[in-house]
C-alpha cells in the first residue's frame, strides 16, 4: 500500500510539474517587449511575445496579432511568422521578411 501510495505522489508531482513549465520563447523574443528584427534584404519587422506564450505582435507594414499554431508558428490576418531554426514572416503564403536576426 505504501509503494502504491508513492507511485501516486510521484505522477501527481509530475503532472503538476508538467503543467508549469513555460512555453519555449521563439528566437530572440521577449515577453512583452517589442524585439527589432533584421532580414535578407534590408528588410525589418518587429515582435512582442505575449506573456502566455499565445500570440505574437507583428510590425510589418502595420500592426497585426499572430495566435500559436505550434511548433514555433504563429498565424492572423493572411500573415504566418515562422520562428524554428529560423524567422521568416510570409503574407498570403508569399515571404516577405527572410532570414531575420534580432538586434
Amino acid at each position: 500500500m505504501k509503494s502504491v501510495l508513492s507511485l501516486l505522489a510521484l505522477a501527481g508531482v509530475a503532472v503538476m510539474s508538467g503543467c508549469a513549465s513555460s512555453p519555449s520563447v521563439p528566437a530572440g523574443m521577449q515577453a512583452g517587449k517589442f524585439v527589432s528584427y533584421e532580414c535578407e534584404g534590408g528588410k525589418r519587422l518587429q515582435a512582442r511575445l505575449a506573456a502566455d506564450g499565445s500570440t505574437v505582435r507583428i510590425r510589418h507594414e502595420g500592426g497585426y496579432e499572430l495566435d500559436r499554431k505550434g511548433n514555433g508558428v504563429y498565424e492572423g490576418e493572411g500573415w504566418r511568422l515562422e520562428t524554428q531554426g529560423k524567422v521568416e514572416l510570409h503574407h498570403h503564403g508569399k515571404p516577405v521578411a527572410r532570414a531575420c536576426r534580432a538586434v
